[in-house]
């Protein structure tokens, strides 16, 4: 079991730090030249759930290519695998929102138009991890 955690790694990382990212008090979120662009939190937001769409997609399909090298196809369902993943991402998101809202030392607020942009980088992660892996609907038997 240890030993699988490594194909977990990357996603695992990523996932820590968009925890970080986004439960700091408002006052340490740096405040950058491109914050001043109108709306450019949004792009970020749509940004990190598609990496993170992306990186445990591969983490999975990874572990199941090895564990299973001869027929990974019989425990590897690709589409549900990343259906699963968007959903995960898609309530984090929301979860997010919500602890933002209830945490009021850090001083920052619940943002329906962030998780709008949540949703929209989990579903563009999709569209690209399937651009990436090749992702086939499963055949009919």
């Amino acid at each position: 079991m240890m030993r699988s955690i490594r194909f977990y790694i990357p996603a695992i990382l990523w996932t820590l730090i968009i925890l970080l990212l986004t439960l700091m008090p408002a006052s340490d979120v740096p405040n950058t030249f491109l914050s001043k662009i109108p709306h450019f939190d949004k792009v970020v937001h749509a940004g990190i759930f598609a990496l993170f769409v992306v990186l445990w997609y591969a983490s999975v399909r990874k572990y199941y290519m090895i564990k299973y090298p001869a027929n990974s196809e019989a425990h590897f369902h690709p589409m549900n695998t990343l259906a699963l993943i968007i959903l995960i991402a898609i309530i984090l998101g929301i979860l997010i929102e919500i602890t933002q809202k209830e945490w009021k030392s850090i001083h920052r607020d619940f943002e329906w138009y962030d998780w709008v942009a949540d949703i929209i980088g989990a579903f563009f992660g999709g569209a690209v991890a399937n651009e990436l892996f090749k992702i086939k609907p499963a055949r009919k038997k």
